[in-house]
């Protein structure tokens, strides 16, 4: 094999760690799905109930990662796959700059073990500050003291 991956040599399995890296598509999917929930007072959904939300299948394919990346998004207990919920507290706070997530995730494909680094507010992260326009538009209607979204 060609790709200068670690792998077992055994079965070939790649047992590399690899990298789940945040973007700016799965943000602005947490805000689009966030604004859906608020307006459907209703923080606990199927996946495809929001789909059409999403930009791209890249988006649709990694909403579900959002799992990982500080408490964000959930999956309900008890409900099969395609279900998840909106911590509408942590959420407010990561628009408003006042909550911290992980920006970088590795995970251990032998163990499944998770290692978060790089753990930022929005403004400080790179990428997402980008996205935002020059006066802060994405999130400046998210800060204190006016907290609602509507």
């Amino acid at each position: 094999m060609t790709d200068n991956k670690k792998r077992c040599p055994t079965c070939g399995q790649v047992i590399e760690e690899r990298e789940i890296a945040l973007f700016t598509g799965m943000i602005d999917a947490l805000l689009r799905v966030f604004k859906w929930c608020e307006e459907h007072n209703k923080y606990e959904f199927q996946r495809k109930e929001v789909k059409y939300l999403f930009e791209s299948d890249n988006v649709i394919a990694r909403f579900g990662d959002l799992v990982l990346f500080g408490g964000l998004v959930y999956r309900p207990e008890g409900k099969g796959k395609g279900h998840y919920g909106i911590n509408k507290e942590r959420t407010l706070q990561f628009f408003a700059g006042e909550y911290a997530i992980p920006t970088s995730i590795w995970k251990n494909p032998c163990t499944g073990e998770l290692r978060k680094e790089n753990y930022s507010v929005i403004d400080n992260i790179a990428p997402l500050k980008n996205f935002l326009d020059e006066n802060y538009a994405y999130i400046s209607r998210y800060r204190k003291p006016q907290i609602s979204l509507f």
